[in-house]
């Protein structure tokens, strides 16, 4: 998909081809791709309610709504068959908003580039509760919904432990002493693996939150988005322009998927409904798409044993 504009976020829906498309002119624009037929992606709908850059977006649980968040501070819920707008929070936040995350069918976390959290309840259209305990700029979350627990990074250097149901944080890390900008939990709920500023990937045991248990470097730029392909695999998009499959514990490169031309910065990187292929952004106001359910399938599945191994021999270190 080629634009106009530059592209900041993407979002795919649950269960059907459609991707959506939020660019720095605030525009958020949604299509019906056909895949693999030849024929040409179809535009749904265009909106341009936001009044500066889009800056992140989610589609609901069953796919109905489309979230969309922008650095005029506001929130906004579209209808994602017609575009049409069905709720708007004009000032959702102090601070322009970075991040957008479904938890459930009722729930949606936002965060912005002040360190603020929010929890909205849409049954309710209103906020049901906020943390700031970051003091810079919400890069990333991740959530477990059977541990009710929101994983969320920061360009502070902090890795911030929510329990939705509770006003107190569980845990916030100690500094890492750089930005931490992309964050999966992977190994079955056991690891959250973090992007960092230096190219690290820093890998945090589940429940041992005050610093990370291992460190991956190898990435000579920026990991700025992370999306979890299995729970041994992850792909990572790095402001060199190339997006890697990388295996975790055993930490290991296996290969490159794929880039955006020199010098050209992945911004997001997002798993489709069917998990068969992700979805990536970057400055060249180009959205690609890149099939991974064979090559990540292959690549895992030989080394299962040996890494299942690998994973009780760290339990046991941690016990």
């Amino acid at each position: 998909l080629e634009f106009e504009s530059h592209v900041f976020d993407i979002a795919f829906h649950p269960s059907e081809d459609i991707v959506a498309a939020g660019l720095i002119t605030g525009e958020v624009h949604c299509y019906k791709l056909n895949v693999g037929d030849g024929a040409e992606n179809s535009h749904l709908f265009s909106s341009d309610h936001h009044k500066k850059s889009c800056r992140a977006l989610a589609f609901s649980h069953n796919g109905d709504s489309l979230y969309t968040a922008s650095k005029d501070k506001s929130l906004q819920v579209l209808d994602s068959s017609t575009g049409k707008l069905k709720l708007r929070k004009a000032d959702a936040h102090d601070d322009p908003l970075n991040c957008l995350l479904n938890l459930n069918e009722n729930l949606l976390a936002s965060g912005d580039d002040g360190g603020a959290v929010k929890i909205w309840d849409l049954r309710q259209k209103k906020k049901v509760i906020s943390w700031k305990e970051n003091q810079d700029f919400i890069s990333d979350m991740s959530f477990v919904a059977h541990k009710k627990t929101l994983v969320v990074t920061s360009g502070d250097g902090c890795l911030s432990i929510f329990d939705i149901r509770k006003p107190a944080p569980v845990c916030v890390s100690d500094n890492q002493d750089d930005e931490l900008l992309s964050v999966a939990i992977v190994k079955n709920y056991k690891k959250a693996v973090v992007g960092t500023q230096d190219g690290v990937l820093s890998i945090f045991s589940w429940g041992n939150w005050g610093d990370c248990t291992d460190r991956f470097p190898g990435h000579p730029s920026s990991i700025d988005a992370i999306v979890k392909i299995d729970e041994n695999t992850i792909c990572t998009g790095s402001s060199d322009g190339l997006i890697r499959v990388v295996g975790i514990l055993p930490n290991r490169l296996i290969g490159i998927l794929g880039d955006h031309g020199e010098g050209m910065p992945i911004e997001r990187l997002k798993l489709s409904g069917s998990n068969s292929w992700i979805g990536s952004c970057s400055h060249d106001s180009v959205v690609k798409f890149w099939d991974v359910a064979s090559s990540a399938d292959d690549q895992t599945h030989d080394n299962q044993s040996d890494e299942d191994d690998d994973d009780e021999d760290d339990d046991e270190d941690e016990d």
